[in-house]
């Protein structure tokens, strides 16, 4: 029947709309429309003419479906179809069509009380053997709300030889389980119309090139009315930024008409308008002037004499030709195999995009031998350059399907439950793939039928013993819940669990990611129960802008890293929402933030944090003496010091900067969005993470000498001598301020300071900065930061002023932080230059914030000064000192 012939091969989508919804594109040509109109029923059936209803399994045709004049968007009919379990789908009578033509489809719907199924649209081309080779789908919608218009396209088919389009009108279901029961949906105004055709290409059809390589994109045009339009290309970088722009006029040639080939599509008449195939040709190409790396879109405009005729968008990344280090823990899962690319195309792409770890298919038709071919070397040269792949076993193929019972669901746990079915299918694969591949996963990620599997440790057990009959070394695994306890045997009968967080039906809408605090947890909890991968989950495109994704993403790899994951992978990688990539291959704005922190952390050890002077937060990562840090900060800021020689700055598009100098130290640039730092020096940033003070914290014993351990340990590969000087605040006294030491490799020592505060010193917690001149292999100077607790920590004071203009008085205002329980009473005494002592007192303080104000007459004179705001406890001995700034 004609609804069978509509199962599309290939789901596309059009990422940029050349008008906005409410308005058609001028240089369109009309080619069909359908308002449901008296024109469009001649005989009076209440059906469109021409149109055709889909029937079958899932159709059924007890769901109402008619030409209604409840209400319409315009004029005074619609097309009703009211539910009633089970799904509905009409197509349009055939439509000419050429492929030099690029086409956009519009339509009005409106939706009432539906709670599980969703309206759309769709677009199919057939070819001139009445297949169906293209298909594209609009937005799907529940909820409308009033008469809402929805668009596809415009699109421009990528298949020659395309002869006619089908227009489809469907509500349904999308899960397998739920399905309205009531509920309804309008469809108005059918809107069909043809374009340029405009496509924007890389010459070798890639999207992904090293920085070393030419770059040439070519822009082809078809079916204009005009034969010279202007074509302005632009380059744009993330920040969308304009770096180039070149135009040029396009020599367009006419195109011949085309001879009729076929009028007619399963015996229904093909609707053609007047001149519906004439148009103009051409081409025209430009190199992008890429100087670095970096993510980047190519703009191509064409200009005619009414205006915009078209536009198009490509995106490309430009990376460097780095070594991707072994054993690195950033993968991809390629739940849809090599697509949307070929093999060849995956693999330059998982090449060049720095990927570890890959997920694929590989359970094949027996008699596909192209296919287990295809699989096999792209098994072996995966093998080749280090990059493990995972074999995932998920669901037979469609022609053995049958055998395993439920065709719609078929979760793994199933199809693995008797090895007689299995087993003659399954073993040819195992052999020929487990020479080269030893991860096996049974089920796709978001199948985890095995969890609340009964005697699920038996069923694994015999799973296993049944494939290593066919490869001894293989790893065996399954997929699970993050919130699910794993099997209790202490061996149990897999050697690894595949977390994730995708639902079983794998409908991404309403996808809350875990964050990279719920990812460090759950990490954490599982540690040393298996091998572990985990899924990661960007934020959604369309709710959170490109920086906030980028940070998230690094964060929640960073995280993975630090937790100890064994395998992180992008669950979706070509997913413009949810992933790196969009779904025609080419990259999305995520894409070298992945690659750019999985470039540099992957194979690293995880050495900790180095306290900066600015206090940003950074992680430092090492591996053979290569350091690197990941560096950012709530506001932009700098942090000047001392890193190592040859520093450069890395942002998350791998774009590479040198940073300016003050004497020997670097002065970084930092702000919300993480950069990493190359080029640091390893002794250096490990004798900064090994530095410790014991105990760090002094007593609020003003007037006493203190000791303080200082420890010091060689972390540079040789023996090396030097002093260590402590710059603490100038109301301490310090005896020795220098520490002077020889340490051999791996040696320490561990030497005290003493410690005198004065009486004015303050409380808190105090900065303190450790400056080191080191002879090694060469000649060193570098601070460490850190700071020391003065007093027992449980109390905080925060102090602002501010001048009276009226009054002349300064304000000050003192919010003090108990921060224990135990209740304490205080005398608050204000010392300022040249005045009386100010005395407030607080009684029973509990564990909360009291504030303090104080006004003290004609204080313009104390504006620039210091003052001493002293906490003593009544009837105690301990003594809280604040020093309050008065800042013009």
């Amino acid at each position: 029947m004609f609804a069978y012939a509509l199962v599309p091969l290939l789901i596309l989508a059009a990422d940029w709309k050349d008008a906005p919804i409410d308005q058609r594109h001028p240089e369109a040509f009309e080619l069909f429309r359908c308002d449901f109109e008296e024109d469009t029923d001649l005989n009076y059936d209440l059906w469109p003419d021409q149109w055709t209803r889909r029937t079958g399994p899932g159709y059924p045709r007890y769901v109402d479906i008619e030409i209604t004049e409840q209400e319409a968007s315009e004029g005074k009919r619609a097309l009703l179809m009211k539910l009633d379990g089970g799904a509905a789908t009409v197509y349009s009578p055939p439509i000419a069509i050429r492929d030099i033509f690029s086409y956009v489809l519009e339509a009005r719907i409106k939706t009432k009380g539906l709670k599980y199924d969703k309206a759309y649209i769709s677009l199919t081309f057939f070819d001139d053997n009445q297949q169906p080779v293209e298909t594209y789908y609009s937005e799907k919608f529940r909820e409308t709300g009033d008469w809402l218009k929805i668009r596809i396209g415009p699109v421009a088919p990528e298949n020659a030889g395309l002869e006619l389009a089908v227009i489809g009108l469907h509500i349904g279901p999308m899960n397998e389980v739920d399905e309205d029961l009531t509920g309804e949906v309008l469809f108005d105004d059918i809107w069909f119309a043809r374009l340029p055709k405009m496509t924007l290409e890389t010459a070798d059809g890639g999207y992904c090139y090293y920085n070393d390589q030419p770059i040439q994109v070519n822009c082809k045009v078809s079916g204009i009315l005009e034969r010279d339009p202007t074509i302005i290309f632009e380059l744009v970088d993330v920040g969308q930024q304009n770096l180039a722009r070149h135009e040029s006029r396009l020599d367009a040639k006419v195109v011949a008409r085309k001879a009729e080939k076929i009028s007619e599509l399963f015996g229904k008449k093909a609707y053609q308008d007047k001149d519906w195939d004439v148009g103009y040709a051409g081409d025209i190409t430009w190199k992008p002037p890429i100087t670095q790396n970096g993510y980047y879109e190519v703009r191509a405009t064409m200009m005619g004499s009414s205006g915009l005729m078209h536009r198009r968008v490509m995106t490309m990344a430009v990376v460097s030709r780095d070594v991707s280090p072994e054993g690195g823990e950033f993968g991809w899962a390629l739940p849809n195999g090599e697509k949307p690319l070929d093999f060849q195309r995956m693999f330059d792409l998982l090449l060049t995009g720095g990927v570890s770890w890959v997920k694929f298919p590989v359970w094949y038709a027996d008699n596909d031998l192209e296919r287990a071919n295809n699989i096999a070397r792209f098994a072996e040269r995966l093998h080749k350059h280090h990059i493990n792949m995972v074999a995932v076993i998920d669901k037979p193929p469609a022609d053995i399907r049958s055998l395993f019972g439920e065709q719609e669901t078929m979760l793994v746990a199933n199809v693995f439950s008797e090895p007689l079915l299995w087993r003659p299918y399954i073993e040819p694969i195992l052999t020929r793939l487990s020479l080269t591949v030893h991860y096996w996963q049974l089920g796709a990620d978001n199948d985890v039928s095995f969890v609340g599997y009964r005697n699920l440790d038996e069923k694994l057990r015999q799973i296993r013993q049944e494939i290593r009959t066919s490869g001894q070394d293989i790893i065996l695994g399954i997929p699970w819940r993050w919130m699910a306890a794993p099997p209790s045997e202490a061996k149990p009968p897999f050697d690894f669990l595949a977390y994730s967080i995708l639902p079983p039906s794998g409908e991404l809408e309403g996808l809350l990611p875990m964050t990279k605090d719920e990812l460090g947890t759950y990490l954490d909890k599982s540690q040393g129960q298996t091998t572990r991968f985990a899924t990661v989950f960007p934020l959604p495109r369309s709710k959170y802008s490109t920086e906030e994704r980028a940070r998230d993403l690094v964060e929640k790899m960073v995280a993975a890293k630090i937790h100890q994951v064994d395998a992180a992978f992008i669950s979706m990688p070509f997913d413009r929402e949810y992933g790196l990539m969009n779904e025609d291959g080419s990259p999305s704005e995520l894409l070298l933030p992945w690659r750019t922190t999985a470039r540099l952390i992957s194979g690293r050890e995880y050495l900790g944090q180095i306290q900066l002077p600015g206090k940003s937060s950074n992680h430092v990562f090492s591996r053979d003496g290569r350091t690197v840090m990941l560096v950012w900060n709530s506001r932009e800021t700098t942090e000047t010091l001392y890193l190592g020689d040859d520093v450069k700055i890395i942002d998350l598009w791998g774009r590479e900067s040198t940073p300016e100098k003050e004497g020997n130290k670097q002065v970084i640039p930092v702000g919300p969005i993480p950069h990493f730092l190359i080029g640091l020096n390893d002794g250096v940033a490990k004798l900064r993470l090994a530095f410790k003070f014991d105990p760090a914290r002094l007593e609020s014993d003003f007037g006493r000498t203190q000791r303080i351990e200082a420890t010091v340990k060689n972390t540079f590969p040789s023996a090396i001598s030097g002093v260590a000087r402590l710059v603490s605040p100038d109301v301490w006294n310090v005896n020795p301020s220098i520490l002077r030491f020889k340490l051999t490799r791996g040696g320490e020592i561990n030497s005290p300071y003493k410690i005198l505060l004065r009486a004015d010193a303050s409380s808190g917690m105090q900065p303190v900065r450790i400056d080191f001149q080191i002879s090694a292999d060469q000649e060193y100077e570098f601070s460490v930061y850190r700071e020391i607790q003065v007093g027992s920590g449980m109390m905080q004071v925060e102090s602002t002023t501010e001048l009276d203009e009226e009054t002349g008085d300064l304000i000050v205002e003192a919010t003090v932080h108990n921060l224990q329980e135990e209740l304490i009473s205080f005398d608050c005494l204000l010392y300022a230059a040249g005045r009386k002592q100010m005395r407030q007192r607080v009684m029973n303080f509990a564990l909360g914030r009291a504030t303090l104000v104080y006004r003290i007459p004609d204080g313009k004179d104390l504006v620039g000064t210091t003052m001493l705001l002293r906490l003593r406890e009544i009837g105690g001995t301990r003594v809280f000192n604040h020093r309050v700034e008065v800042k013009d």
